[in-house]
This record gives C-alpha cells, structure tokens and sequence, in this order.
C-alpha cells in the first residue's frame, strides 16, 4: 500500500490544486485507504470545494458503510438497515442502498462515528439497488 496522503495534499485535492498526476494519485491512494478517506471527508466538510466542478456543492467520493434509519412514522418500516455512503458535500451526501427510500423522508444516517439527520431528496434505481441523495437537516422540521 502506498503511504498516507498529507493533511496538506488532501486539502490542495478538495481545493482543486493538485495537478492531474497528483490528484490521479491521491485518488487512487483514497479508494483503499480508510484513514485518509476520513481524513479527506472532514478536510470537505470544514472547506468549500473550489475545483472545477460546475455545481455548488460538488460531492466528494468517498467509500463509508452506515446504517440508515427511517424517522418518518409513516413511511418507516423495520429496523435500520446497511447503507454504503458514497459521494459527500458540505450539505449532504449520496448513499447506495438495498431498499426504495420515498422521497421527503426524514433519515439518520451514522458513520464514521458521525450522526447525520436529513430528508430523502431523490432515490433511484439501478440494477438490483438504489441510490439516494440525502440533504443534511439541522432538525425536525415543524
């Protein structure tokens, strides 16, 4: 395994400041390295992604188990279940998951010892499971 990616290049990667070569590297180090995948969602969490990205937010790809549970009463139906976080933004995040989840649903996610609670804004399918993106919530809504 190669070693870890610096505090220094992983911020230079969410800031879009790496070359090519570099951010092919650090990329390629993140798909099989664990840490620096937690140490890459906090750096993104704390700083605005300033790459080339056309949205507001763009996502970062990270690679995170979760367990995903239904808050809304009317829509929840049994215990939470395994989801797979894959991309994450400063407001929310996209996860895979084995299970339709009814759009406007309110959810916790946890991961990497983090609690995130948000609402299903999109699920959709492909090919035997479904991925959602989930806009993180302050609170309940009233």
């Amino acid at each position: 395994m190669s070693p870890h990616s610096s505090i220094h290049d992983l911020e230079k990667y969410v800031d879009g400041h790496l070359s090519e070569e570099d951010s092919s590297t650090v990329r390629a180090h993140l798909e099989e390295c664990e840490e620096c995948q937690l140490r890459l969602t906090d750096i993104a969490l704390d700083v605005q992604w300033k790459g080339p990205e056309r949205r507001g937010e763009p996502r970062v790809k990270v690679n995170f188990p979760g367990r995903l549970k239904l808050l809304d009463p009317l829509t929840s139906v049994g215990p939470p279940h395994d989801v797979l976080v894959v991309e994450i933004s400063r407001s929310g995040l996209k996860i895979r998951t084995p299970r339709y989840l009814i759009p406007k649903t309110l959810v916790q996610i946890r991961f990497n010892e983090k609690v995130l609670l948000g609402e299903v804004r999109y699920c959709v399918k492909k090919e035997a499971e479904y991925y959602a993106g989930i806009q993180e919530k302050a609170d309940f809504p009233s």
